[in-house]
């Protein structure tokens, strides 16, 4: 298996990778999800692989795509309530099932933290929606801890 950063070119592959996940946000949540047009899917992942604040990385296996990550590093000033900070957030992690534990997800991860580390940022955060607790298990075995709960109430 092999990790690389994301290129423009990539972005039909990225949103291809995409649908793993974003199938199962879609059957679970079709009140915020809506299925994503390829075409849309794909240039906005492309777009994201030149952006200054975000960054992708593709992991390979067999020579074929089968998983990515995406994250962004965001940088906030100090308020009233909370200290200056600099981050960063893993906002996509998507790996082909048939992959699944065999390292890819570590490995991206990895990837992000070099990143982050390179960039001098300390703290690394990602989110996920509650259902999704498969994802939870593995962000618990990749070291990552549960910070904040967010709740929601529909009228």
């Amino acid at each position: 298996m092999s990790i690389r950063p994301a290129s423009p070119a990539d972005g039909t592959t990225l949103a291809a990778l995409n649908g793993f996940v974003h199938g199962l946000h879609v059957a679970a949540r079709p009140d915020f999800f809506r299925v994503a047009p390829p075409e849309e899917a794909s240039a906005w992942l492309a777009s994201l692989t030149e952006a200054p604040s975000s960054r992708i990385w593709i992991a390979e296996g067999d020579g074929e795509p089968i998983g990515y990550i995406l994250v962004y590093f965001h940088e906030r000033g100090e308020r009233p309530f909370s200290h200056a900070r600099r981050w960063c957030e893993i906002d996509q992690l998507a790996v082909d099932p048939r992959w699944r534990r065999r390292g890819a997800a570590r490995a991206l991860v990895e990837a992000a933290l070099a990143e982050a580390r390179r960039r001098a940022i300390r703290d690394i955060e990602l989110s996920s929606w509650a259902f999704n607790t498969d994802a939870h298990e593995v962000f618990r075995r990749l070291g990552f801890r549960p910070k904040l709960i967010r709740f929601e109430r529909f009228l």
